[in-house]
């Protein structure tokens, strides 16, 4: 344990344990001596003795919280039948609950609670009816021994003590329970974002791969220089594809082993366009002067991008002409996807690829917006407002 960390157990141990019986301790001694009519010489070693037993319990109760609160409770029923205040004794008994209602089930606290009380109740009705005024060792002042004062007090006490504890516990398991939702919120974050890194890498690189095997496929007995080509275009983009998934899946490493490639951006954008190319859709990219962009939102950039133009080689029928555009202005990335091509087949309902670049974009509290143009074709326009800085 290192010196700043033994310095604060010290401290706690101080504070929470020490302290607390050394107080105990003294004010049991002070209440009984007070209340007491004629306190003997052997009559005050006991009350010591009974008051210090009382106060090694309780400094060691967090360690043992069930031993020592039912040693605790039995030695406040001898020290009641010896003349000792129930009053002032009772206060061992509701810290010794304290622990025991922290660090137990609901039941068991619920039998510790009616042990402490049920025990209590029949000596102070014992000590106030039968042996008052005949003491074993404390012949105690009337006033003090009064049996309706005597539980009052000793109720109050116990059930301040448990209810304390109780109420610690709820706020503990409460705590623990929003930790725990926050972590599986945050694995749940990170599987989503990981599905989504896996869906653009092999949907753009399966769109490319199965355009281009169909290609080969048609024409391997007449063009066999096509059909060769057409195998290279998929060997060159599964290769892309295999780099681009272990880039993704080295991010599952543990922290302390290095990542191994940084994240896609801005900059391997004409490789997209190059692949898209390859699956015979004519992509222009015009990109203005960007500046210094964060990682995070240029990884969206790049996703979205991607995306946008799997969806032309999927769903646009060949001849296609595509356009992306990239601009930024200050504190805004704005991204264009145009195509003019007309579609394969019946227009369904918006997919994952869609519903993905629209949480790309929400992520950083940016828009996308996607649909058909009058003319014919698909858009597709986002906005990723960024903080500038240093990428």
């Amino acid at each position: 344990m290192s010196p700043p960390r033994l310095r604060q157990r010290l401290w706690q141990v101080v504070v929470f344990d020490l302290l607390p019986a050394v107080w105990i301790t003294l004010l049991i001694i002070n209440v009984t001596v007070y209340a007491a009519l004629d306190l003997s010489t052997i009559a005050l070693v006991g009350v010591w003795l009974v008051a210090l037993v009382l106060g090694v319990l309780l400094a060691i109760r967090r360690w043992q919280p069930i031993p020592v609160f039912g040693l605790v409770l039995a030695l406040v029923i001898v020290a009641a039948l010896l003349g000792m205040p129930i009053a002032a004794t009772v206060l061992a008994v509701a810290v010794a609950l304290y622990p025991v209602a922290l660090s137990v089930g609901h039941r068991r606290a619920i039998v510790a609670l009616r042990a402490a009380l049920l025990s209590v109740t029949v000596v102070a009705v014992l000590t106030a009816t039968i042996l008052k005024p005949h003491f074993i060792l404390v012949t105690p002042d009337p006033r003090y021994t009064a049996l309706f004062s005597s539980l009052t007090s000793a109720w109050l006490a116990i059930g301040v003590g448990w209810a304390f504890g109780r109420n610690v516990r709820a706020r503990r398991e409460y705590a623990d329970q929003i930790a725990d939702h926050r972590a599986q919120k945050a694995v749940s974050e990170e599987r989503l974002r990981i599905a989504r890194e896996m869906h653009d890498v092999v949907a753009h690189s399966m769109s490319v791969v199965v355009m281009k095997a169909a290609v080969a496929n048609h024409v391997y007995d007449t063009r066999p220089g096509e059909s060769r080509e057409a195998l290279r275009v998929i060997e060159s983009v599964s290769r892309a594809a295999l780099a681009d998934i272990h880039r993704v899946l080295s991010s599952l490493r543990s922290a302390d082993e290095p990542e191994l490639e940084p994240s896609p951006s801005l900059d391997e954008l004409p490789r997209l366009v190059e692949n898209a190319r390859l699956a015979d859709v004519q992509v222009e990219l015009h990109r203005g002067t960007i500046p210094a962009l964060p990682a995070a939102v240029q990884l969206s950039a790049y996703r979205i991008v991607q995306e946008a133009l799997t969806n032309v080689i999927k769903h646009a029928a060949a001849p296609v002409r595509c356009t992306v555009r990239i601009t930024a202005e200050p504190g805004e990335l704005q991204l264009a996807v145009i195509d003019d091509g007309m579609p394969r087949g019946p227009i369904g309902s918006p997919g994952h690829g869609l519903i993905g670049m629209r949480e790309r974009a929400a992520l950083h509290q940016g828009t996308l917006v996607a649909g058909r143009q009058p003319d014919g074709g698909f858009a597709v326009h986002a906005r990723l407002p960024y903080e500038p800085g240093p990428a």
